[in-house]
Order: C-alpha cells, then sequence, then structure tokens
C-alpha cells in the first residue's frame, strides 16, 4: 500500500490526471506555452488561481488571467539546473506591456519567477528581503506561489518584482533621453555588478586580494544600454569614480574632501549587515546593484540573489559562523569575481564602524529588525506557508535534492526540510552571536530614553548599578508593565503592578547590562540597567 501511495505522489506531477489531487495554500500560476522556454520572449497565457478561502486546486478556475511573455533567467550555472528561473512580462498582445497587479502586488508589467533551486529551505532569499524591507529600504516584493508550464508541475516559485524604476518599486526620476544638463542629468540610475555581459564601464580600482588582475564592471541597468546618453554615461561614470576615487585618498574619512558626499552613510550600514548577518557568499560581487537618486547619493542595494548565503555552501569559510563575508578574498584570493575595496574601507572609518555598530544595537534589542526572536518567528511563518498544506514536499518530491550536493555545501547536509530550517536557525543565532562581539555597542543606548512625550519624567530607578534588586518608583501609583531585557532582545524578567514603588529581582542574572521596558499609564519609557 505505502509503495502505491508513493507512486502516485511522484507521477502526479508527470501526469495531467493527478494535477487535481492535491490542495494548496499557495497560489498557483499556470503558463501555456506550448513550446520550450528560450532565451527572448515567447507568447504564453497566463492563469492565476488565488482564492480568497486561501485554498488553491489546479482545476478551480482562474482569480485572473493575462497574456504574458516568458524566457529564462540566470547564469549558465543556474540554467544547467533542471528547475529554471524564469523572466515574465504580461502582456496585452505580442510585446505590448499590460501594467497588472498580481498577487496583491503593485500593478506593473516586469515580473520574475524565482526557482531557488539549491536552496533547500526556499526562504533564504525571501528572509532576507524581508529584513531589508523591515530597515525601510525598498526590496524587491516576493509572493511564494506553485507553479505549471503547459500543465507540468514545476514546483514552489518565489513570484515578484524584477528590480526596475517605477514609483511603486525602485521610486528614482524618470531620467529621459532629454535629461542631459544640470539637475536632471543627477538621476535616477541603476547599475549593476554581475557576472553578465553588457554595456557599462569598468572601476579605476581591483578588489583587494585579487590574484589574477581582475576588474569591476559596472553595468547599465537604467537607463540601459540602448537608452542611456553619452552625457548621462559621462555623468554617472564619474561620480562613481569620484566616490571610489575620494575613498582610496588618504583623507577618506573627511565629511568634506572623503567619501561621504557622494555615498548615504545609513544606506551603505544596512546593506552591510543584512549581508553579514546570511553572510552571503555572492554579496558585494555578484547579482549586486546601486542605485542614485536625482540630486541625492548613491546608495547600495536593492538587495538580490541569497541563495547561496546561511551555510548553503562551504566554499571560502561561507559557513563558519565567524569572518567577515566582505573579507572573502583574505579566504580565495584566486575566486574569478571579489568584492570591492570599498567595504573594508569603510568599515576601516571610526565615524562610519560607529554609526554602524550603534544602528546594529538599535536592531538587536527591544524587539527590533534583528531582534532573534523577530528573526526566528519570521523564518517559522515562511517555513508554515510552505509546509500547511505540503508544498515544499511536493517541490522536492519532484526535485530530490536532499543529501545530493549542488553547490559545495557543508558536510553533512540536511537529510529533510524541518533539518533545513532548523540548521538556518542555528546558524543564524551562532552569527548574531558573533555579531554581537563585533559591533553590539552598550554606548549606544542612552541611559535614559523615553519613547512617547514625557513618560519617563519622575520614575526613579534604584539602585543602578545593582546586584539583587532593582526598584521602580512612580511619581503616582498607576497602571504599569515592566520587561526586563537583555541586549540582544531576550525577555528576563516580566511583571505589572499598580502600586507606586515595585521591586525586580535580579538574582541569577549574568553581569552585564539589560533594559528595562516601561509600560507606565499606556506611556512607554526604557531605562538601562546595570547588573553586578
Amino acid at each position: 500500500m505505502k509503495r502505491t501511495i508513493f507512486y502516485l505522489l511522484i507521477s502526479c506531477f508527470t501526469a495531467s490526471v493527478c494535477q487535481a489531487q492535491f490542495t494548496t495554500n499557495l497560489p498557483i500560476i499556470k503558463l501555456n506555452i506550448n513550446q520550450s522556454v528560450v532565451d527572448t520572449y515567447r507568447m504564453a497565457s497566463m492563469e492565476v488561481i488565488d482564492n480568497n478561502s486561501g485554498m488553491n486546486s489546479f482545476a478551480d478556475a482562474p482569480t485572473a488571467t493575462t497574456n504574458a511573455g516568458i524566457r529564462l533567467r540566470g547564469n549558465a550555472t543556474s540554467r544547467a539546473y533542471p528547475k529554471k528561473s524564469y523572466s515574465l512580462e504580461t502582456w496585452t498582445g505580442f510585446n505590448i506591456s499590460n501594467n497588472v497587479s498580481v498577487l496583491g502586488l503593485p500593478a506593473e508589467n516586469d515580473w520574475v519567477l524565482l526557482a531557488a533551486y539549491p536552496d533547500r529551505s526556499l526562504l533564504r532569499s525571501r528572509l532576507s528581503l524581508e529584513l531589508h524591507d523591515e530597515m525601510d529600504r525598498y526590496a524587491p516584493r516576493m509572493v511564494y506561489c506553485e507553479l505549471y508550464l503547459d500543465t507540468a508541475y514545476q514546483g514552489v516559485y518565489l513570484f515578484g518584482e524584477k528590480i526596475k524604476r517605477d514609483t511603486a518599486r525602485l521610486d528614482l526620476a524618470n531620467l529621459r533621453t532629454i535629461d542631459n544638463f544640470g539637475s536632471q542629468l543627477t538621476g535616477g540610475y541603476i547599475l549593476q555588478i554581475d557576472d553578465e555581459n553588457g554595456g557599462g564601464f569598468t572601476s579605476q580600482f581591483a578588489p583587494p586580494s585579487a590574484a589574477n588582475n581582475q576588474k569591476i564592471k559596472y553595468l547599465y541597468e537604467y537607463p540601459d544600454n540602448g537608452d542611456i546618453t553619452p552625457a548621462q554615461e559621462g555623468f554617472i561614470q564619474a561620480y562613481v569614480d569620484s566616490f571610489e576615487t575620494r575613498l582610496n585618498r588618504a583623507n577618506y574619512t573627511d565629511t568634506a574632501l572623503g567619501w561621504r558626499p557622494y555615498g548615504a552613510n545609513n544606506a551603505f550600514i544596512d546593506y552591510i549587515i543584512v549581508n553579514e548577518l546570511v553572510k552571503n557568499f555572492d554579496a558585494y560581487r555578484i547579482d549586486m546593484y546601486l542605485y542614485k537618486d536625482r540630486d541625492k547619493k548613491m546608495r547600495p542595494g536593492p538587495l538580490w540573489g541569497y541563495d547561496l548565503s546561511l551555510s548553503n555552501t562551504a566554499d571560502c569559510g561561507s559557513d563558519v559562523t565567524t569572518g567577515f563575508a566582505f573579507d572573502v578574498g583574505a579566504q580565495c584570493a584566486s575566486l574569478d569575481k571579489l568584492p570591492s575595496f570599498w567595504w573594508s574601507r569603510l568599515l576601516s572609518d571610526a565615524k562610519f564602524l560607529s554609526d554602524l555598530k550603534c544602528r546594529y544595537t538599535k536592531y538587536r534589542f527591544g524587539g527590533g529588525v534583528l531582534d532573534s526572536s523577530h528573526v526566528i518567528m519570521l523564518i517559522d511563518t515562511f517555513a508554515a506557508q510552505l509546509t500547511q498544506m505540503g508544498a515544499a514536499g511536493r517541490n522536492f518530491t519532484k526535485y530530490p535534492i536532499f543529501g545530493s550536493p549542488i553547490v559545495n555545501e557543508p558536510i553533512p547536509m540536511a537529510a529533510n526540510y524541518n533539518e533545513e530550517v532548523d540548521n538556518i536557525k542555528q546558524f543564524l543565532l551562532a552569527r548574531l552571536n558573533w555579531l554581537d562581539t563585533q559591533w553590539l555597542d552598550n554606548s549606544c543606548i542612552p541611559l535614559s530614553v523615553n519613547d512617547l512625550n514625557s513618560a519617563g519624567e519622575g520614575i526613579q530607578i534604584y539602585p543602578n548599578p545593582s546586584s539583587s534588586n532593582v526598584n521602580i518608583e512612580l511619581p503616582k501609583a498607576g497602571n504599569l508593565q515592566y520587561e526586563l531585557r537583555t541586549i540582544a532582545g531576550k525577555i528576563v524578567r516580566r511583571g505589572n503592578s499598580t502600586y507606586q514603588k515595585t521591586r525586580v529581582p535580579l538574582s541569577n542574572l549574568s553581569s552585564g547590562i539589560y533594559l528595562l521596558l516601561l509600560d507606565y499609564n499606556s506611556e512607554r519609557a526604557m531605562r538601562k540597567i546595570i547588573v553586578e
């Protein structure tokens, strides 16, 4: 009996008779092309099944239909995988754009279907993009779906936004061919560092540690090579060159003469924090984007390409929870593509490093973006979407890659989906612990911080420092809720009181700095507590 069930499960993805035998909580996308998908766009019809009930079957009536163009995407390596990634354009007719909202995403006509073939969790890119988005940086929005091509099941995909200048995506100024002078010439631009060919320019500065005289090439993403004018080429080339030249100077830290007039400080910080958190092997060197808006500084991003993050490859020590991804050249000087000198230079700028530490510390405590419990919650949320009604199981029945090495995975490899997700959690927590030793800066947390109005005025916290107890004394009795957290955000004490004076025990706590979060009569305050 078990053998029969297993046979039916396998054949469900090869025989049309089984198409209706599963129900999924994920949307279903059906593309009918009746020919092979190649490098150039071919016409297809597209049906989307995304029922309000949250349950979708192959035989359900489509909730949306459109014509579409579909082509292969990715480099030679990814195109050799049995599960392909695709670029998709929604059309009214052949090559006639049709801006439509798909799966609740803002209306546009350029989309992607990302296979994430070597990612056995199917969530590495989704998690990284979400974290950058929560830092208030634009990140391409992605939605899980199950894909059919000409009635053949293709597996779980990320359907979402191609990186593009658009008011609903990367909201940059529209740079027209007539914008060749003055302020209009200054933006917006999108550049890409990748292993593809195309129009662009080459940096004057080789990557540090490069053993093969390699150069870094910036490709024109917007305007693309066919639309960018000579004046616009000259401007963006000179801008990047000025940024690099100033960053390479002896006085590069000078606020006026160094790199800062050309690069946006906090944008570079957030980009580094996310890439280092997930220790992305491809970070800074492949699938890297840069953009510059009109009359604004250059920024790195949006994020793209995270299949080889979170210990999914052992190449160049990427599976080790210590060390920095930007310094991959120290491990692998002969790597075909190495990161620019930018990153080590920026992190040797004392003011930049100080700003990074404070920003990282803010993200780490009190329910911030990088609060350990929040990051684990995101992983659990995405994994639950993929396992709730068996989508991940169907994907890996179609592509049985557990136990089969693809990208030099660390050994031992996960034996199943749950183990893969657990490995990611363990890696992330260990990675956060190590980054805490590098970047957590208690001086960034003031001794007294009020979140709303003057909520903290009149509140006394004593004795501080203390080794046994700390007292919270309010101006008058009221409704008090309190949490005592570690700097990393873990709650170690929690309580409530209606008295004017409340004692919080500190026994059995390790010495160090803690955060006392107070909610007093519906207003909040925070204090730093030192446990001796």
